[in-house]
């Protein structure tokens, strides 16, 4: 599969505008007031302590279900008029915000950079990528519900699951075993 079938025209708009509230929200996170910050970075200590002396095999199947249900999950609730998908990349994109300020004060910019650059290389991509594709199927519904869109649904959903399937799980199989090799060592 080449690049241009990965970002096909289908979602190109959806990744450019859900691409550009993850920026802004993670912008936003580095700017976050010190109250604000501490209290998403405590709430991220809760999951990171769960994932705390589980072995690497079910560390890995850990972190890959975690992300393929909730990447599902967004591209399916997009059929919900697309609110899910676009607050999910605004409060990932801000999670992530806080999380690179925390570790920036804590260990520096560059290493706060490479903490944060595995999930920017595979895991933040397929989010995007389901992300783009649940806001699709959102603008889908409201075209159905206006009698602009002739298609079925359910060939919008396919066409969705197929592009999920050859696209974004594979890059969450890479993530999850990125980040289980970053926890383990």
């Amino acid at each position: 599969m080449t690049l241009p079938e990965i970002f096909d025209r289908t979602i190109k708009p959806y990744i450019l505008i859900l691409s550009s509230i993850f920026v802004a929200s993670f912008l936003a996170g580095t700017l976050a007031p010190d109250s604000v910050r501490n209290e998403v970075t405590k709430a991220f200590q809760l999951i990171a302590d769960s994932y705390r002396g589980i072995a690497g095999g079910t560390l890995f199947f850990y972190i890959l279900f975690n992300n393929v249900m909730a990447s599902i999950l967004i591209l399916v609730s997009g059929v919900l008029i697309g609110i899910v998908p676009i607050l999910a990349m605004g409060s990932n994109g801000f999670i992530l915000g806080v999380f690179y300020r925390h570790t920036a004060e804590v260990t520096g910019y560059s290493k706060a950079g490479l903490r944060v650059l595995p999930h920017g290389i595979f895991e933040i991509p397929a989010l995007l990528i389901a992300a783009s594709y649940g806001l699709w199927l959102g603008v889908m519904v409201i075209r159905r519900v206006q009698g602009k869109e002739g298609f079925p649904l359910r060939y919008h959903i396919g066409y969705a699951s197929r592009q999920y399937l050859a696209v974004v799980f594979p890059l969450l199989i890479v993530a999850a075993a990125i980040e289980t090799a970053l926890t383990v060592f």
